[in-house]
């Protein structure tokens, strides 16, 4: 076992079986083009909200974390179900980040209950937890979240996983993947007690979209 902290128990899930040089090849082909647009996202995500705790849901291995500076950062709790993704954003971050990083194996629902942080990304995660889920967790982790940043793709014009030479690979995330539509996650986390704090939509090379959606908490003692 690493240094990082970790929930084990989890059960099995489509997201163990998926190797991160599959899943990192596949968001970085150029007709999906999602890799680099997730890492320049997550650095807007970090400059808009220059908190000295941040968390991440669905870390993987670690995209963007590279933007975080440790000179101005106390701690980053990186959450993902995939141990291996654990094990290999433990390997690339480590050195930088010492000991403020702290990866924690778990599946993401309402029973979950998270560090305490001041910014909490979670980018394409919530497509595969369910809106109703996510929303669940959220409000039960309220007090844990200063603005919680999240991504959602909009698949307007092709199907959920884009089409590239490693997209049979995502087969099984069928049975856990839906869309979200943001006019709903808005109006649930308003009913969860979150205010939105802005929108932003980024086009992709296939037509695709990822949709950014800032909320924090009503009150936060």
């Amino acid at each position: 076992m690493t240094t990082s902290d970790r929930r084990r128990g989890t059960p099995e899930h489509p997201w163990r079986g998926i190797h991160l040089d599959v899943y990192e090849r596949h968001m970085g082909d150029p007709g999906v083009g999602q890799l680099q647009r997730l890492r320049d996202i997550t650095g807007e995500q970090l400059s808009a909200y220059p908190f000295r705790a941040i968390g991440v849901l669905g870390i993987a291995g670690g995209n963007g974390l590279d933007l975080i500076d440790p000179q101005t950062t106390d701690a980053v709790y990186g959450y993902d179900i995939n141990p291996d993704y654990l094990n290999a954003c433990e390997t690339r971050y480590r050195d930088n980040l010492g000991d403020r990083l702290h990866l924690i194996e778990t599946s993401i629902d309402r029973s979950v209950r998270i560090e305490r942080v001041d910014l909490l990304i979670a980018n394409l995660i919530i497509e595969y937890v369910g809106a109703e889920e996510f929303v669940a967790f959220a409000a039960a982790n309220a007090r844990s979240i200063g603005v919680l940043s999240c991504v959602i793709q909009r698949n307007d014009a092709a199907g959920f996983v884009s089409s590239t030479d490693y997209s049979s690979s995502f087969d099984a995330l069928t049975s856990v993947s839906s869309d979200i539509d943001p006019e709903t996650l808005t109006s649930a986390m308003s009913d969860a007690g979150f205010v939105a704090l802005g929108r932003c939509e980024y086009p992709l090379p296939n037509g695709k979209a990822l949709v950014r959606q800032d909320f924090q908490t009503i009150s936060r003692p």
